[in-house]
């Protein structure tokens, strides 16, 4: 299925643009792309994953009963798109593609996509697209660790290591991944990630316990055969002559059986000479087959005399049966003579036009080879698998199983890899001693897995047969990595310390480096190392690395400036590597940082920072950003830009996961912002949703000053007893009271009006501390109030204690001039007189003036009256 999928994608791909027009609501045809950043398989359920940039529209499609398509439409495809999880049981293949349109498909085809109706539901918050193919979460085998590859890291020569040092193991022909596997904890099956973040070495044993070796493979029941299934066949069956007698002949035919090739050629070569006429086909064709099969170390000039025979016997007999084996024969000479492409084209041929051919195996083995070496993975995997799963017994089962593992390995199915390969060395033990490739591959499908017992087993067994593997210092780190797993930590060091020893500059050197750093005891020993790896080795892809692992370190210690700049450098000398996850760190950094302000009421700091760095800001992403920077406004008062960040913020989120600050935040912003119908509905709801937060007083009272606003007396003042219940201070109680009375005046229900500041008073006045000037406020306004109310001895006597509690020579000539004229107008005119000299002896020249003005009026009164 998967050779088709590319076909099958670029023939749907013209429906493409019909299908969208009725698919996609008005007003989203033009929408921005969205970026397709990783794709995930995962077991229980059987599942897809996709990572976005933004919500696009989507169609699921059962194109056959194993064979979803995902098509995600106006969406492109990342730079080095990630695929996790191919090595999960449920799953056969997967692939996918750009095609036109702005179109991503998606192809998966899968043991158990048994749904019936195939679904896709995306998540807003964490910008993900999940298709579940099984819910059941029926699988094949257990669930399994995702991988991903990094580039291939350059190797320096070594020196050898003295027969006494630990076993060494050959590098992985997938390169490391970009750290030494972190210890396990807690889960089923575990696996090297890109971005580790360092954990405790805790539990690690109990964990390790659970990982299980994948089961053997169980190949089917294979019909035996008297062929091999390759060019030897040519002297294989009833009547390989073909009906020739000739005693010569046949003679040499019995020496080409004893493979005594030289012995052969000279009995053909007398027999061409003698000039016989009889079976020429069949001599010249075994002369060719004799004089290949008799060259040894691939020597150029004895291949090519063969291929010149073979060519003879084709252009003498070209309708030969014998045909295949001549074709087969040239193309495995020009292999052994490294000319791939003439090898292929040969082989290619005897693969098209000669279905039949019994050494098909040989050949179908070697065009894998010449695949695999040119990358094709694909198309090296298939072939592979094809000669392994032969239903005819042949000689190339298992060396096609090899490659089969190898392909496997390279594609990243780790899982079924390994069952691959322990199936060939449990069937042909003798394979193991003939290449370091089996032990290699076996080794590193167990350490991917999280076997590291059989990992490290299979390391040891690889050197004490091949002591002369290339690239010891990775082995031995990897081996230390593998002791880590196990929580031997004593072992580990020993074997990091090991590498560091012998192979300086080297890429074992930087990796057992960084799997030494998890083991010091103090921060500023790790950040040694990853300094030095930082600064020796700039350009290796471990470099990375310890950059990311610095950035983790001041991000644990709170120093999320240097953490910040450590992201910054990563992301300017390695843009490609570990972005996602140094990104994320970044995010986390800031919003922590972000988060310390807020609470040391630093919001200017914040508000200086998103100014000057807005930019990257919002690239980073994320919903605590906004909803910080939107708070850091807020307490500024600078409301209309509160309100931007904190609606954003707002939609970001579930609505059964948004947080009482952003809520009461938002709804603050709202209000402040003359959005107050919105404003009322969402401060309503924070105070339903949480009843106890400590924001719901404010809340309360702010309802009820919109209310108020509108004129609504009545739920304004429900607003306001509601907000009076829910407070606990006295000064909280009295200005709230306050609020209360300001409803009833203007309702000109001045009797309750006065009720309620009298309360207000002695609330304030219960309140612990010195309020006076809030006391000199609420006995000013409870004077006002009388006075309205014609209650002028009430009024002086307010007025009076407002007087005692008041500050400052301005507020103290207002209030003074309000109590006389509280005595005068309550005829206590001795009183107002020696109240006004006071007024109009100070240092307020407006009171001071207005007091003289009404003395002088008081005086010609009293003239008018007494003449």
């Amino acid at each position: 299925m998967r050779e088709l999928i590319p076909t099958y994608m670029k023939v749907l791909s013209a429906a493409w643009a019909a299908f969208f027009c009725m698919f996609i609501p008005t007003g989203m045809a033009m929408a921005e792309s969205s970026v397709v950043k990783a794709i995930q398989i995962k077991d229980n359920p059987f599942s897809v994953t996709v990572d976005m940039t933004g919500k696009a529209p989507v169609k699921v499609i059962r194109v056959g009963e194993r064979e979803v398509l995902v098509a995600i439409k106006n969406a492109t495809l990342s730079k080095g798109l990630v695929i996790g999880g191919k090595d999960t049981p449920s799953l056969e293949s997967v692939h996918v593609e750009s095609l036109e349109g702005n179109v991503v498909a998606l192809m998966v085809t899968g043991k158990y996509a048994s749904e019936a109706h195939l679904e896709s539901a995306f998540n807003d918050s964490t910008k993900q697209l999940t298709v579940v193919l099984n819910k059941a979460g029926k699988a094949a085998a257990p669930a399994l660790p995702k991988s991903l590859p990094v580039p291939h890291v350059a190797t320096t020569q070594k020196p050898s290591i003295p027969a006494a040092v630990a076993p060494v193991v050959s590098k992985p022909s997938q390169p490391l991944l970009d750290r030494a596997p972190e210890p396990l904890k807690n889960q089923t099956v575990t696996q090297p990630s890109p971005n580790p973040v360092e954990k405790k070495d805790t539990g690690l044993a109990k964990a390790n316990a659970k990982i299980k070796e994948p089961p053997l493979h169980t190949p089917q029941i294979r019909q035996a055969s008297r062929f091999k299934g390759d060019i030897s066949d040519m002297y294989r069956g009833e009547d390989p002559l073909q009906g020739c007698q000739a005693n010569a002949v046949e003679n040499a035919m019995i020496l080409v059986k004893k493979q005594l090739y030289k012995e052969a050629s000279a009995i053909l070569d007398q027999y061409l000479f003698e000039e016989n006429p009889f079976c020429l086909e069949q001599v010249y064709y075994l002369r060719a087959y004799v004089n290949f099969m008799g060259v040894q170390n691939n020597e150029p000039a004895g291949l090519l005399a063969a291929e010149r025979m073979f060519q003879d016997a084709m252009v003498a007999y070209p309708k030969s049966s014998y045909l295949p084996f001549a074709y087969a024969a040239m193309g495995l000479i020009h292999y052994r003579l490294n000319n791939s492409a003439t090898a292929e084209g040969y082989f290619d041929i005897v693969s098209k036009d000669f279905p039949d051919y019994s050494g098909m195996p040989e050949v179908e083995f070697h065009l894998a080879e010449i695949y695999n070496d040119r990358g094709y993975n694909d198309k090296a995997l298939n072939l592979y698998k094809k000669v392994f799963e032969s239903k005819i017994s042949n000689a190339y089962i298992p060396d096609a199983g090899l490659g089969y593992g190898k392909a496997l390995f390279e594609n990243m199915r780790y899982y079924d890899a390994l069952s691959i390969l322990n199936y060939v060395i449990k069937e042909d033990v003798k394979k193991v001693y003939e290449s370091a490739d089996l032990l290699k591959y076996t080794a590193d499908a167990n350490f991917e897995l999280g076997l590291s017992k059989e990992a490290r087993e299979n390391y040891i067994r690889l050197l004490n047969l091949f002591p002369n593997t290339k690239d010891p210092d990775m082995a031995l780190s990897k081996a230390g990595d593998a002791f880590g797993m196990e929580n031997q930590e004593e072992k580990a060091i020993k074997l990091y310390e090991l590498v560091r020893e012998k192979y300086p500059d080297s890429p074992g050197y930087i990796n057992a480096s960084i799997g030494l750093a998890r083991y010091l005891k103090t921060d500023d020993e790790k950040i040694k190392i990853y300094e030095m790896i930082k600064t020796r080795f700039p350009d290796n892809t471990y470099a990375r690395i310890a950059m990311m692992r610095l950035a983790e370190i001041y991000q644990k210690n709170g120093e999320y400036d240097k953490c910040i700049q450590e992201i910054e450098t990563l992301l300017s000398t390695h843009p490609r590597g570990l972005r996602y996850e140094a990104v994320k760190l970044m995010q986390k950094a800031y919003e922590a940082l972000f988060k310390e302000q807020l609470k040391a009421d630093e919001y200017t700091s914040i508000l200086m920072r998103y100014e000057k760095e807005q930019f990257k800001l919002r690239k980073i992403g994320g919903r605590l950003i906004p909803f910080y920077v939107g708070s850091a406004y807020l307490q500024a008062g600078l409301y209309e830009e509160a309100f931007n960040h904190l609606i954003s913020a707002y939609k970001l989120y579930r609505r059964e996961e948004r947080p009482a600050l952003l809520l009461f935040g938002l709804g603050k912003a709202m209000d402040e912002s003359g959005r107050d119908d919105d404003g009322l509905k969402l401060l309503e709801a924070f105070t339903k949703r949480f009843p106890k937060d400590t924001n719901r007083v404010e809340a309360l009272i702010r309802i009820g000053q919109i209310f108020l606003e509108k004129g609504s007396f009545s739920k304004a003042d429900d607003y306001f007893v509601l907000a009076y219940e829910a407070g606990k201070d006295s000064l909280g109680k009295g200005r709230i009271l306050m609020l209360r009375a300001g409803v009833y005046q203007k309702k000109t229900d001045l009797k309750t009006t006065s009720e309620l500041q009298t309360r207000a008073v002695k609330a304030f006045a219960a309140a612990p501390g010195e309020n006076y000037e809030i006391l000199a406020d609420a006995y000013k306004t409870l004077g006002s109030t009388y006075l309205e109310m014609k209650a002028y001895g009430q009024a002086a006597d307010a007025f009076a204690k407002a007087l005692n509690f008041s500050d400052g020579d301005r507020a103290k000539a207002n209030i003074g001039f309000l109590l006389g004229d509280a005595y005068q107008k309550g005829n206590a005119l001795d009183k107002a007189k020696e109240t006004f000299k006071h007024v109009a002896q100070s240092y307020d020249s407006v009171w001071a003036r207005l007091a003289q003005q009404r003395l002088s009026t008081m005086g010609l009164t009293e003239k008018m009256i007494n003449s």
